[in-house]
């Protein structure tokens, strides 16, 4: 049986709600100044209220007080230099662990407010601020945070067990190095950490 929330996450789903929008917003009169300046509006109001309700989501987890230990081994991440840096071993609890989560989401948001308002702007594009108007409370329901703190879904298995998986921007492969949960990757770092 499939769940909501597997056909919202899906990768097909994300695209052809991204069309359907798209489709729409073609038909609006979009170079009238005074629906420009509403739209503008719009944008920033969506803005703030998916940031408020990212803050609500931290006092929420904050309010639970999940203090599940939680250890694991953040792989190697490459530097400004192409160096590498080394497996650092992080131990902390699953309520500091969700917030910093929320938190990492916040400056996302950060910083695609930044990146509207430059395509906006600079090269006078209008769709964006329709479609992220929208997607922004579509990304925030659908969001692994939301999706334990507000639909309780189940953390014991699959995407949404801690420490999650990085996603690849496409949905389609893992993206990238994923942290190590396992006994032998703990020992490890430990032993790492130890030496130095």
């Amino acid at each position: 049986m499939l769940s909501l929330s597997r056909v919202v996450n899906h990768p097909l789903f994300n695209f052809a709600f991204f069309m359907g929008i798209r489709q729409v917003t073609k038909r609006l009169p979009l170079e009238d100044p005074t629906y420009l300046w509403s739209l503008r509006i719009l944008y920033v109001v969506c803005q703030f209220i998916a940031v408020g309700m990212n803050y609500w989501l931290i006092w929420k987890v904050n309010k639970k007080n999940d203090t599940t230990p939680l250890r694991y081994v953040e792989p190697a991440q490459q530097q400004w230099d192409g160096t590498e840096s080394e497996d650092k071993l992080v131990s902390t609890t699953f309520k500091e662990y969700d917030v910093a989560e929320i938190k990492k989401v916040i400056k996302q948001a950060f910083t695609g407010i930044a990146m509207i308002g430059f395509l906006h702007f600079q090269f006078k594009f209008v769709q964006p601020l329709i479609i992220q108007s929208i997607m922004v409370f579509k990304t925030f329901f659908t969001s692994k945070e939301a999706r334990i703190h507000i639909w309780n879904e189940s953390t014991t298995s699959g995407p949404l067990r801690r420490p999650f998986k990085a996603d690849s921007p496409f949905g389609f492969m893992p993206g990238g190095k994923q942290p190590k949960t396992d006994k032998a990757s703990i020992k490890k770092a430990e032993k790492a950490m130890k030496a130095e």
